[in-house]
Parts: structure tokens; C-alpha cells; sequence
């Protein structure tokens, strides 16, 4: 399975990511989150709720462009529920940085 990319609600983009989000793959969402804020599209929801693996290159592809994103009135947040990737955040603290919601549309209901 590869990226799906669909645009719900107006200008925020959802990224459904495969089942790993690894260093194979990364570098692929990288260049997919890169075009979007070339298209001006600053509100990115990564849904990981069919990821089970994500590893410190996924999550550095995940982290890369929020700068971008929040410096023009967007940001990035993401869909899980797997213990697994919940834990890897708080780990990394990244859980201060990320907002983290159950299901997609709570995600596009937050911005």
C-alpha cells in the first residue's frame, strides 16, 4: 500500500500512510507534504490509523514541514490509535509538538 492523498473539507489535505512508515518510505512523504505546501496547502492530516510501524526516518518526514506549515496559519497533525506509535511520541516528546486525535474527522474538526 502507498500514499493516499484526498482533500476533505476545503483546504485541509489528509494523508492515509501505508501499514510501515519506515526509511524505504519516508522520504516519499517528504516530497508529498514538500508539494502540497508548494500548492499553498498548509492544513496536513497524516492519518497513521492503518500504520503499525513508524520508525525515527517516519517521523522525521512527519516533523520536516511543520515549521512551513504553522508559519503560514496551517500545521500537521495526526490520526492514530496504535499504542505502539502513541508510545514512540511521548518518547520523543514529540506528543508536545503533534496534536494526536482518535479519528480523522475529529482531526479536521480541530482546525
Amino acid at each position: 500500500m502507498s500514499f493516499k492523498i484526498g482533500k476533505k473539507s476545503g483546504n485541509i489535505t489528509v494523508i492515509d500512510c501505508p501499514q510501515r512508515l519506515d526509511v524505504n518510505i519516508s522520504y516519499d512523504l517528504k516530497n508529498i507534504m514538500t508539494q502540497l505546501i508548494e500548492e499553498k496547502k498548509f492544513k496536513i492530516i497524516i492519518n497513521l490509523t492503518g500504520t503499525k510501524y513508524v520508525d525515527s526516518s517516519g517521523l522525521g518526514a512527519i516533523v520536516s514541514r511543520i515549521a512551513v506549515t504553522r508559519s503560514n496559519k496551517g500545521d500537521v497533525r495526526l490520526v492514530t490509535k496504535t499504542k505502539s506509535i502513541l508510545d514512540l511520541l511521548d518518547l520523543t516528546r514529540l506528543n508536545k509538538i503533534l496534536e494526536c486525535y482518535d479519528d480523522v474527522q475529529t482531526a479536521l474538526e480541530s482546525f
